[in-house]
């Protein structure tokens, strides 16, 4: 039960943070509200063909359909999956019309990598907390912040070098493993564990899928 209430409360809150800080078109080219029809029953499904999760927020607002539940939807959408969000019953006589708003949130990567962190809890103490990392960051990096955070909230101890002023140890490591050293100055963050050197790391998903990639 109050694991339940948890997370309500979780998606209540992202709900409100939703509402300041997208519009109802966002990232509608990769979550589509989508309809299916079922004799009277008009079913409403939000279909994900991104490879992340999102929230969605669904309110119907009709005078022609019978709806299985009057308040609004708000419900995760796992990658790559197609989840039921409402069914509408047409009632007899109407048109049929309904207006609907439809609001899409992207789940920060940060939520996305706890809940994977929960899932691996034992791999990650094994692969990362003992591991020798290094984050060579740029200047003016909010994502090398952030990444900083995570590593520090989670206990996973790192060292700190500059893209730049470190250059020359970086260009020999990338030399010894084989990798480019070609546009350094474009990078954001280049992310070292043990031996290996990861590159083009510039938001919270792609860092997630390096460090899966580590543990794996």
């Amino acid at each position: 039960m109050i694991s339940n209430l948890k997370l309500l409360f979780f998606f209540f809150l992202l709900f409100l943070s939703s509402l300041f800080s997208f519009s109802q078109n966002a990232n509608t080219e990769k979550v589509k509200l989508i309809e299916k029809q079922n004799g009277k029953r008009l079913e409403l499904y939000a279909k994900n063909t991104d490879t992340i999760s999102y929230v969605v927020f669904l309110r119907v607002t009709t005078k022609d359909f019978r709806r299985s539940s009057n308040r609004p939807v708000l419900k995760p959408i796992e990658p790559n999956s197609e989840t039921h969000l409402l069914t509408l019953i047409k009632l007899a006589g109407t048109a049929g019309e309904y207006e609907q708003q439809f609001i899409v949130n992207e789940v920060s990567a940060n939520l996305k990598f706890r809940k994977d962190y929960d899932d691996m809890q034992i791999n990650f103490d094994d692969a990362l907390k003992t591991a020798n990392i290094t984050l060579y960051k740029s200047d003016n990096c909010d994502f090398c912040d952030e990444t900083e955070t995570l590593f520090n909230d989670n206990k996973i101890a790192f060292k700190e070098k500059h893209i730049d002023k470190d250059q020359d140890i970086l260009i020999e490591k990338l030399n010894k493993s084989g990798k480019s050293i070609e546009n350094l100055d474009k990078e954001l963050l280049l992310i070292e564990i043990e031996s290996e050197i990861y590159r083009g790391i510039t938001n919270k998903k792609q860092l997630l899928e390096v460090l899966k990639k580590h543990i794996e």
